[in-house]
């Protein structure tokens, strides 16, 4: 009979307590607790639904095509006025792009961002049919049955299945080859308004019009019953496959409802609800995990979106690891988790240290040249980074090539408790004490001065590149406002859940994670970025102002800083998934 090595490659290891680097699953025996233990991955039990960039036009009855970060959203309503309008989807934003040839509503859509088919919709009641290429719109040939409320499913402009629809509730299925549409097997039950998932082989239609939970599945060549929708509705949005679907929102008989329902390939069962309860809205999405919700009607007609990711998401933590050598707050920093920098700064006196972290260690190395606090700065790893700003409201810069600080140009503008983003060669500096809005750029050899920030500040994390940043919270007075740098100029964007001051970040301009700081008490707080909103995700173990920030929403890392009692070495590494331990019991 085979032993655990045998199986596993490796004997039971035995431990001083946890075992924390352990392999998902291993098997070690915790000398201290005296019990067999393993590792799992900590992952969400159940899905949910997260705010996302709002459409350009709010409207109902809207079709769309492609996959949570990257879909396409055409036509739509708001009461009498139709729209012809088109959207592209980035993950955090909507962009208008080239409108369909014909304005229309509740029409059926499917494919992807850059390959997408339209067809049917009203008024009047039509079989014309649009092909899109990510650029623009291309009539192509008309279903065969003019229809509208029509529901679609497939993979792209040349491959599509056409469900039901009005007029009379049609059970009518064409499947579309990229030249011309056909006539194949109808639905059991007639029917419009209705959601749909899958594609041209292995579709799912769900629920609606008049209002039912009725769900069929699509082999290719005919249609087959199957469980129902727990919560009967029409005109719900659809995403997945025929085995791994999703149905949300839509309307009962009597109301507007939130429901979300995940199909396995035999049964439905109710998740996380929407954020808003809404029908008419556009569903897109390739499985069950990873759906957009846009548009629709509450009433009134929306612009919102959510994001949808199903249960089994990875949650992040913080973990504590080496200290510093120096308690400090209000310092540099640059660099990544395991690649990183500490600057400067200030605990009973400025300081001009300098310590590099390897991911496990922080190890002290050349001084600054100037000693100074409220600094800032920036850089790709711990051997390569720039300094400026700082105490009293110098423009001092400095850059660090892995051994010492060298001096170069100067800001045009002095400043401190500032914010910064970049690395040594191509950064931002943002913000300034007193309270403003003054931004410059550096090119590697001098500054420039950009476009201002929409909201004057200072004592704010920044995030990103230098042509690619962000802002968040700060005081003028304290503050959660967020804004975008596109390159050019500074956009307002979705809050912090709790605008706070003194807070450190990491990330870029579409996965941000910020952490600690100051409402008015130091706080544990880390939020996480989308692109479009925040969302609150697991605590610092020790809250502090001050602090440095520096890697990725993926692993990043938190040092120094400020805690209720005293200036700390506490360093934490973020990781944006994390383990948890099971005993084994008999």
């Amino acid at each position: 009979m085979a032993d655990y090595k045998d199986i596993v490659g490796t004997t039971v290891r035995n431990n001083d307590g946890v075992f924390t680097s352990a392999k998902t699953g291993e098997l070690f025996y915790d000398k201290t607790n005296r019990n067999f233990s393993y590792r799992f991955p900590n992952t969400t039990s159940a899905g949910a639904w997260r705010t996302g960039g709002n459409l350009n036009q709010a409207r109902t009855n809207i079709s769309g095509a492609g996959i949570r970060d990257a879909a396409v959203a055409f036509g739509g309503q708001v009461g009498a006025t139709v729209y012809d309008n088109t959207e592209i989807y980035n993950g955090g934003s909507w962009t208008e792009v080239a409108d369909l040839n014909t304005g229309r509503y509740a029409l059926g859509g499917n494919g992807t961002q850059t390959s997408a088919l339209g067809y049917g919709g009203t008024p009047p009641v039509t079989g014309k049919t649009e092909s899109w290429n990510g650029t623009s719109w291309t009539e192509v040939a008309d279903l065969n049955t003019s229809r509208a409320y029509v529901a679609g499913a497939g993979a792209s402009n040349t491959s599509a299945i056409a469900i039901g629809g009005d007029p009379a509730s049609s059970g009518e299925t064409e499947t579309w080859n990229g030249t011309s549409w056909t006539e194949v097997g109808d639905l059991n039950t007639a029917r419009a308004q209705f959601g749909a998932a899958g594609i041209i082989t292995a579709a799912l239609a769900f629920g609606g019009y008049p209002v039912t939970g009725e769900t069929e599945s699509w082999n290719g060549s005919a249609w087959t019953e199957v469980a129902d929708l727990n919560t009967g509705r029409s005109d719900p949005g659809g995403a997945g496959t025929n085995t791994a679907a999703l149905a949300f929102g839509g309307y009962n008989g009597t109301a507007r409802v939130a429901v979300t329902e995940v199909w396995n390939g035999t049964s439905w069962s109710e998740d996380g609800d929407l954020s808003t309860a809404r029908n008419g809205l556009g569903g897109d999405g390739a499985t069950n995990t990873a759906a957009l919700a846009f548009g629709g009607e509450g009433p009134p007609q929306t612009n919102s979106t959510e994001e949808w990711t199903g249960a089994g998401a990875d949650i992040g933590a913080w973990a504590t690891n080496g200290s510093m050598n120096t308690a400090r707050r209000m310092h540099g920093s640059a660099g990544t988790q395991d690649s990183a920098l500490g600057f400067g700064g200030v605990n009973a006196a400025t300081v001009a240290i300098n310590e590099s972290y390897n991911g496990s260690t922080w190890t002290e190395l050349a001084d600054l040249n100037t000693a100074r606090r409220d600094i800032r700065g920036c850089g790709a790893s711990n051997t390569a980074a720039i300094a400026f700003g700082g105490d009293g409201g110098t423009p001092l810069n400095e850059t660090w090539n892995g051994t010492s600080w060298t001096e170069v140009a100067d800001l045009n503008t002095g400043r401190k408790i500032h914010a910064s983003a970049g690395i040594n060669t191509a950064a931002l500096c943002m913000g300034n004490f007193p309270a403003a809005a003054i931004v410059e750029q550096w090119n590697g050899t001098s500054w420039t001065e950009v476009g201002d920030l929409n909201t004057a500040r200072f004592n704010m994390a920044g995030s990103g590149t230098s042509t690619a940043a962000l802002i968040a919270g700060g005081e003028e007075p304290t503050t959660g406002k967020t804004e975008v740098w596109n390159g050019s100029a500074w956009t307002e964007s979705g809050d912090l859940n709790s605008g706070r001051r003194s807070v450190a970040g990491a990330g870029t301009t579409s996965a941000t994670i910020v952490f600690g700081g100051n409402t008015s008490t130091i706080v544990t707080n880390t939020e996480d970025w989308n692109g479009s909103t925040w969302a609150e995700v697991a605590d610092l173990s020790t809250g502090r102002v001050g602090l440095g920030g520096s890697g990725t929403t993926a692993a990043g890392l938190a040092f120094g800083g400020e805690d209720a009692t005293a200036v700390t070495t506490a360093t934490e590494e973020w990781s944006g998934s994390s383990n948890l331990t099971k005993v084994l019991t008999d």
